[in-house]
């Protein structure tokens, strides 16, 4: 028993008697107070983790400045590596520019299939009225 009747605290990782108790963050998934150098390699632990990332098609571990943010457009979550971000615009792209069955350049005017073809992508007049009257 100390000063002001404090009770002793005890770290939750190497179980060693505190004075002063640092409380770990909600990611370490860390319960009880934590002293100061269990703090300290914690922290250094998620900083070096959240320094290096995989890339979401790929799966290579490269440094974070390194990786490419996905387009809001491809409707994806993470990071990509260059060679795959550059995969994925050229690919997306073509589905933008080309019509998807015939593979005619797409003018002003394009189609969208409709959700319930398993076409993915843009379509040309004539292909589209081919897929309308084939499925409905």
């Amino acid at each position: 028993m100390s000063l002001f009747g404090r009770k002793s605290v005890i770290c939750a990782i190497c179980k060693k008697q505190i004075s002063h108790k640092h409380k770990p963050k909600s990611e370490w998934q860390i319960e009880g107070p934590l002293c100061g150098d269990c703090y300290v390699t914690q922290m250094q632990k998620f900083y070096e983790l959240s320094l290096r990332q995989k890339c979401v098609i790929c799966e290579i571990e490269k440094d974070v400045p390194d990786m490419w943010e996905p387009r809001y457009q491809w409707d994806m979550k993470g990071l990509l590596c260059k060679a795959c971000f550059d995969k994925k615009d050229t690919e997306h792209k073509n589905l933008k520019e080309f019509c998807k069955i015939c593979g005619k350049k797409l003018g002003m005017i394009r189609y969208n299939p409709k959700n319930k073809w398993p076409v993915k992508g843009q379509l040309c007049r004539e292909c589209w009225d081919s897929q309308k009257a084939k499925l409905g």
